[in-house]
């Protein structure tokens, strides 16, 4: 046998698990004495269905260790084969729980025979050990089990053949569950024979049924009858077992966990949840709990009736408001205990996420984001995994989570599957069936998917936030998600009317959490802005900063994101210093953030190389939008050389300078980048089109620039932002110019330059003016053409940009227009 097999985890690779669906004819067993990798067979603890275990101890000489090795039967082949017992053992070497034997090594031997080696608790079986202890004792082991079966399942692991000689009790009385070798992944393939004990088996596995996290709950239920011996049954602990041995798997206990509680309960003598007893039933249980503060209740019932029959007018009116009172009480605290089950459902989901990724790493290495997220997303779309409304809160965040990374196919069938709960299960809270609409609808929009699904997903989840008393975070949070399918479609009046009554009615009211009035204000802002009314949407983007500020501080996200976007303002209404500050300060608090690329900040080095170039630092400017795109490329997985929103820009801004040729190639290069790697935007890979389109006709080349226009798939995606449809304007003007059509480019130009009023976007000003004056000149209109590049020179004058190369350019062509 290989050395590599001594290696940490060697034993558990090579030709371990391979070819374990051929069935072997020999049953042989090894001897006493015998080597077996690098243990020795000492002596035979037991033998089942599917094997038989032996006491082995270290022969190799590395260190003095005492297993229990598991030999498998060759004549009885494992249900899926060694691929699926290979995962299996990986997450076997993953349990690490006080009560479970850990999995220590596996290997095969040159004749093909299948071993494992766990930790060796020695000890007795738990039905002898219970023998001398109490009811309450022999409870409370019980209830240990169950949590320790819980830790499995959740780790994706079902045992399959819980009894008492699987269940070994150390010499401190601490009970630890053995045996998991045999042990199934959740929800693949049926039931076997396999290991099977028949007295033991769930009806589901004699029915050869897939296993399920139901079953273990079964044979728990029958291990619990079993150690509760002849003597009778309390109710509560009879209901406890009928729970768990129920025929119908759905009907048993959700979790082990739920299983573990009852007990627990029945131990502290409260009621359970198998007892579906009433109030009668539930006084019982306080009065078992509290006896001596039962005999003053007594003693006080007889004095107060002892008082007369006068009081019982008042304590009929009383009774009323009381039972009232007491409901809404009880529903809200049964509203609380969910919430905090689920949370803490999630957080050992996240936890065991942690310990189950890889196991067969080094401890002192953590797995990687994409292995967690990747697991994680497994594990939730499980329907065996996890209760449905645990389920729901996994599928929720780790959906959130790929979205946000822009990972758009990995959060669909996350999200998908948390709106089909919407529909399926009752113990969904409206607020929770309204936050998987909208997180749907969200992906939709940043996918560029159906904005029709998009706003139907939205409206359905405010239809569901009608009958909520207090929902009115989420209701902006949808309200917002709103405007941006009516941005899109161009709707800015409509995108408005949907935002601006929240501001007087839940924002100024107090209402809204920070964060979310933060969010509401960056809504109205880039509204107003979009609506040409800058200085509103400034006074809002101020008020933003500051709601950001208040509610997380300087160094949280929030505040980052939305100084970020308040770059773009500045910029566009001319305040170039204060852009540029904001810029820098953004990066510096992203720098604190994430020391690793990210997009955001790539997407603040962009806005601050555009400031740059409008104030003519040209070679910074490229220099910082080289940085932004490298930054989004290693953000992005990819190399700069193959990112094309980088060549995009760098085109867009070649051309904003006279350089066309350089423009052409550029654009070029970025077009054909998205044309290879596919998965992009609509609305990118037309406004890519267009500046291409744009670029090609500026260069002089028409009949190219005309295909393209003619060409361009989805031409519409650019109407929803004023930018984007005058750069569709100007492109067409472009190439009617080129084409000799100067008429109908002329009218191209005008609506371009309709679209295009802030002051700070200087270069594009620029640019429209210039081409609008060449126009006029071919129509032979000198004089019209002067005035307009002489319009444009002093837009820069009014900036203090009286230097900037681009303004020079504008003096030249003005020399270069004929004599009138």
């Amino acid at each position: 046998m290989s050395d590599d097999r001594l290696k940490p985890g060697g034993a558990l690779s090579g030709r371990l698990f391979k070819g374990f669906l051929q069935r072997l004819a020999d049953a042989r067993e090894p001897d006493i004495g015998e080597r077996i990798g690098p243990w020795q067979i000492v002596s035979e603890l037991g033998r089942g269905g599917s094997g038989v275990v032996f006491l082995a101890e270290r022969a190799d000489g590395a260190f003095s260790q005492q297993v229990a090795l598991k030999w498998l039967r060759g004549d009885r082949p494992v249900p899926g084969g060694r691929k699926v017992l290979a995962r299996e053992r990986e997450l076997l070497a993953s349990l690490d729980h006080p009560h479970i034997a850990r999995l220590i090594d596996g290997g095969e031997t040159e004749d093909g025979m299948l071993w494992f080696a766990m930790d060796y608790a020695a000890g007795q079986t738990i039905d002898r050990h219970c023998t001398e202890l109490t009811l309450p004792e022999r409870i409370d082991l019980m209830q240990t089990i169950c949590r320790a079966v819980h830790h499995a399942h959740r780790r994706g692991l079902i045992h399959g053949d819980i009894k008492p000689s699987n269940v070994q009790i150390d010499g401190r009385g601490r009970p630890r569950l053995i045996d998991f070798g045999i042990s199934r992944i959740k929800g693949r393939g049926p039931g076997s024979s396999y290991g099977l004990t028949p007295d033991y088996a769930s009806p589901e596995q004699i029915a050869g049924e897939p296993l399920t996290t139901a079953s273990d709950i079964w044979q728990l239920g029958h291990l619990l009858m079993d150690l509760c011996g002849d003597e009778p049954v309390p109710g509560d602990l009879r209901a406890i077992i009928d729970r768990a041995k129920v025929a119908r798997p759905e009907d048993r206990y959700a979790s082990a966990e739920a299983m573990a509680a009852d007990l627990q309960a029945w131990l502290e003598h409260r009621p359970v949840a198998a007892h579906a007893g009433g109030p009668a039933y539930r006084l019982a249980r306080w009065v078992r709990r509290n006896r001596a503060l039962s005999v003053v209740s007594v003693l006080a019932l007889v004095v107060m009736f002892g008082g007369g029959v006068w009081m019982t007018w008042q304590l009929a009116a009383e009774r009323d408001t009381a039972q009232v009172e007491a409901a809404r009480t009880e529903a809200a605290l049964a509203d609380t205990e969910a919430a905090l089950a689920r949370a803490e459902a999630l957080r050992d989901f996240l936890v065991d996420l942690f310990q189950a990724t890889r196991p067969t790493g080094p401890r002192d290495q953590l797995p990687s984001t994409e292995e967690i997220l990747a697991r994680g997303a497994e594990r939730a779309l499980d329907p065996d995994a996890a209760p449905a409304i645990e389920r729901f809160g996994m599928l929720t965040t780790i959906g959130q989570v790929y979205r946000a990374q822009n990972l758009h196919d990995e959060a669909r069938p996350l999200l998908e599957a948390a709106v089909a709960l919407v529909d399926t299960e009752p113990s969904l809270q409206p607020q929770d069936q309204a936050r998987a609409l909208k997180l749907k609808a969200h992906l939709l929009i940043s996918a560029g998917d159906s904005l029709d699904q998009a706003e139907a997903l939205l409206v359905a989840a405010e239809a569901r936030l009608e009958s909520v008393d207090g929902g009115w975070d989420l209701l902006a949070q949808t309200r917002i998600l709103r405007t941006w399918v009516e941005r899109h479609r161009g709707n800015h009046d409509q995108a408005l009317a949907l935002v601006e009554p929240l501001y007087q009615r839940l924002h100024r009211q107090g209402r809204l959490s920070g964060s979310t009035s933060g969010a509401l204000l960056d809504a109205l802002a880039g509204l107003h802005a979009a609506a040409g009314d800058r200085d509103r949407a400034a006074q809002f983007t101020t008020e933003a900063i500051e709601a950001y500020r208040q509610a997380q501080g300087k160094d949280a996200q929030g505040y980052v994101v939305i100084l970020a976007n308040s770059v773009g303002l500045e910029r566009a209404m001319g305040r170039f210093d204060e852009a540029m500050a904001r810029a820098r300060e953004a990066i510096e608090l992203y720098d604190r953030i994430y020391p690793e690329p990210v997009d955001y900040r790539a997407s603040v080095r962009i806005g601050l190389a555009r400031t740059l170039l409008a104030v003519g630092d040209i070679e910074k400017a490229f220099a910082e939008l080289r940085t932004a795109g490298a930054e989004y490329a290693e953000f992005m997985g990819t190399e700069l050389s193959e990112w094309p929103l980088y060549f995009s820009q760098r085109g867009s801004f070649q051309a904003r300078l006279g350089r066309h040729e350089a423009a052409v190639s550029d654009v070029a290069r970025a077009r054909a980048l998205v044309e290879k790697q596919g998965g992009f935007d609509p609305r990118l890979v037309s406004s890519i089109e267009a500046l291409h389109a744009w670029t090609s006709c500026l260069e002089g080349d028409a009949v190219a620039g005309r295909a393209i226009l003619e060409s361009m798939a989805q031409p519409e995606t650019l109407h929803g932002r004023p930018r984007n449809r005058a750069l569709l304007h100007e492109a067409r003007a472009a190439c009617f110019q080129a084409g000799g059509e100067p008429e109908v480019a002329l009218s191209e130009i005008e609506s371009a330059l309709a679209l295009q009023a802030a002051p700070g976007d200087v270069l594009e000003s620029a640019g429209r003016r210039l081409l609008k004056a060449q126009i006029l000149s071919a129509l032979d209109r000198p004089d019209e053409a002067e005035q307009v590049l002489d319009d444009a020179r002093q837009r820069f004058d009014r900036l203090g940009l009286d230097r900037h190369p681009r303004r020079m350019a504008l003096v030249e062509a003005g020399a270069e227009l004929p004599n009138p």
